[in-house]
């Protein structure tokens, strides 16, 4: 096995979400889960670090209308029945009123890992506090480029991403392990909600902690005292979207209009990273 190339997992066939399921897309493309794909994505990335917004396609098929390489439309015309009927279901099962916050966590594979997780429960964003300015926001080969059907917003500290996420409705919780923490399955499902997870090592900041509703643990049966932070964040996210879902009576929760607007940036990076629109293909 090549040290460079990390063992692929097992996908199965890709298809239709069973919306019974609410558990959001099963994987992605064969070519990204190579990670064989040589196309440039859409950014999503924002933030006040973030880099530029490209929206130039390089390595696709030449059309009389140079405008037909940035029309949606123009590539979900050239999709397979089966490909368009995945990307629609990916998108009705977008969840807004949830999200998760990642404050400057040490391991960038642990900050990986918590993005493909929220990736493939279906959250619509996620918000990255780096440990360090020179941090990358998704580690490539952990998140199997799940990171780029995710809006990632950057934030300077916890305490601002909380405060900013307080201001669009949501109620922020962390975990961390206090007396006053409560269940995490006695999370409020019936408002938006973001989940916080802090430094692997410090855990949130004082500050961080003040501007939250409050914190929440995972029940523990074992000698262990706590879990991973990339696996507590899977328990937590996994609880609270099933939850939240239900709460809802469907899969996704964005309007009609962000569902539009979401089908054609997945449309495009979709396109992108299909083998069979390269160039000369």
């Amino acid at each position: 096995m090549s040290p460079r190339r990390p063992p692929r997992p097992w996908v199965g066939s890709a298809g239709p979400i069973d919306p019974a399921e609410l558990l959001g897309p099963r994987g992605l493309t064969e070519e990204v889960l190579r990670g064989e794909d040589e196309f440039s994505e859409p950014s999503t990335y924002r933030g006040s670090s973030a880099p530029p917004r490209s929206d130039h396609i390089k390595g696709v098929r030449q059309s009389s209308a140079r405008d037909d390489l940035r029309d949606p439309d123009f590539y979900w015309s050239l999709f397979t029945p089966e490909r368009r009927a995945r990307i629609q279901s990916v998108v009705d099962a977008r969840l807004g009123s949830v999200t998760v916050v990642l404050d400057r966590l040490v391991d960038p594979h642990n900050a990986a890992a918590i993005l493909r997780t929220a990736e493939g429960l279906g959250l619509a964003s996620s918000h990255v506090v780096p440990h360090d300015a020179a941090d990358g926001i998704a580690h490539r080969r952990v998140t199997q480029d799940a990171h780029k059907w995710l809006d990632i917003e950057q934030h300077e500290s916890g305490a601002q991403a909380a405060a900013r996420l307080r201001e669009r409705g949501f109620q922020v919780w962390a975990g961390h392990l206090d007396a006053r923490a409560g269940r995490v399955d006695d999370l409020p499902a019936d408002r938006p909600v973001a989940l916080l997870f802090g430094n692997e090592h410090e855990g949130p900041a004082a500050e961080t902690l003040r501007a939250c509703a409050g914190t929440f643990r995972i029940p523990m049966a074992g000698f262990s005292q706590s879990l991973n932070v990339s696996v507590a964040a899977g328990i937590a996210l996994a609880s609270l979207t099933q939850r939240r879902r239900a709460h809802l009576g469907g899969p996704g929760d964005l309007s009609q209009e962000a569902r539009v607007e979401l089908r054609n940036r997945f449309t495009l990076l979709a396109a992108r990273l299909a083998r069979r629109v390269k160039s000369g293909g």
